[in-house]
């Protein structure tokens, strides 16, 4: 491994981090409800929007001669963004009593943290190996 090897696995913990942060703010917002918005995606005045929930895709990134660099983390909004739930007693709720709950599986979202963790630990213990393999290359050579 070299310095390249480190970068990869640098690029991977940042990965995770950014997975995580994702999951996260789904988490952090579970509750947040809004009005449901109309076709074009807006609210009337003095509604709240709805959250708008992420979904973390993981990609390779790729060299110019095709060989692995790293990898990296997209987040793009997840499809459908809310499901209807009802709450009549809202001030964001519809004539039907409905308000606009983000799209967000809590086990999903859980699980999706608990691979991040590990996916990090992972990538320390590579550069934990990479820096023990090249303190001992230099104790030889001196």
């Amino acid at each position: 491994m070299s310095i390249g090897g480190i970068n990869i696995a640098l690029s991977g913990a940042l990965a995770q981090t950014q997975r995580l942060a994702v999951s996260a703010g789904n988490v952090a917002n579970l509750r947040s409800t809004g009005a449901i918005p109309a076709a074009d995606g807006t609210v009337q005045p003095g509604q709240s929007q709805p959250y708008q929930p992420q979904t973390a895709s993981q990609t390779s990134v790729a060299g110019p001669g095709g060989q692995g660099q790293g990898t990296r983390v997209v987040a793009r909004p997840t499809t459908p963004a809310y499901l209807p739930e009802y709450q009549p007693d809202s001030p964001d709720a519809n004539a039907d009593g409905l308000v606009a709950a983000p799209n967000v599986d809590i086990v999903g979202e859980s699980v999706g943290q608990m691979t991040a963790l590990r996916a990090f630990q992972a990538n320390l213990a590579t550069i934990r190996t990479q820096d023990e393999m090249e303190r001992s290359a230099i104790d030889t050579l001196a």
